[in-house]
C-alpha cells in the first residue's frame, strides 16, 4: 500500500526538479541574450569609435579638438575591448564608477561623441549637402521666400 506521505514527498521531488531545470534553461537564455546584448553594445561602440576618428580627421592634425577627439576614439576603443572581453555586470560597474569619479569628463567626452557622429554622419550622407548659391536657405525655405528689397526675409 503506498503512503500518502510517500506520494506528497515524489510530488515535492518532482517539482523541486522541474524547477531548477526551468532555472536552468532561464539562466542560460538570460546569458546567451546577455551576450548578444554586449556584442551589439560593443559594435556601436566600435562605430563611435570611428566617428570620433573621422571627427578628429576634419581638424588640423596638430589642433586640440584633434587630439582631443583621438584620445576620446582610444577610449571608446578601449571601452568597446573591455565589452567584448568581460561581463555586462562589470562593464555597467566600471562606466558607472568612471561616471562618478570623473563627470565633466563622461560628460564632455559623451558630448564630444555626440557631434563627432552627427558630423560623421552627415559627412557620409550625400543628401545632407545643399548647393551654395543666393538661392540656397538653410532653414529649406528656398528661392520662393518672401523677402524684401532690402533681402530680409519676412513672414508669409
Amino acid at each position: 500500500m503506498i503512503k500518502h506521505d510517500d506520494i506528497t514527498q515524489d510530488v515535492k521531488n518532482k517539482a523541486q526538479e522541474l524547477g531548477e531545470d526551468a532555472k536552468e534553461a532561464i539562466q542560460i537564455e538570460a546569458e546567451r541574450k546577455a551576450a548578444d546584448l554586449r556584442d551589439r553594445a560593443a559594435h556601436k561602440v566600435d562605430n563611435a569609435a570611428n566617428a570620433a576618428e573621422a571627427a578628429a580627421a576634419e581638424f588640423d592634425y596638430d589642433s586640440i579638438q584633434a587630439r582631443a577627439a583621438h584620445q576620446v576614439a582610444d577610449q571608446v576603443q578601449q571601452l568597446s575591448e573591455r565589452l567584448r572581453s568581460t561581463d555586462l555586470n562589470s562593464v555597467t560597474r566600471d562606466v558607472s564608477a568612471f561616471a562618478r569619479k570623473n563627470p565633466a569628463l563622461f560628460i564632455g567626452g559623451a558630448a564630444l561623441l555626440g557631434f563627432a557622429a552627427t558630423r560623421f554622419l552627415k559627412a557620409r550622407d550625400p543628401n545632407s549637402r545643399q548647393h551654395s548659391g543666393e538661392n540656397s536657405d538653410p532653414w529649406g525655405a528656398g528661392p520662393t521666400a518672401n523677402t524684401t528689397s532690402r533681402g530680409y526675409d519676412v513672414p508669409s
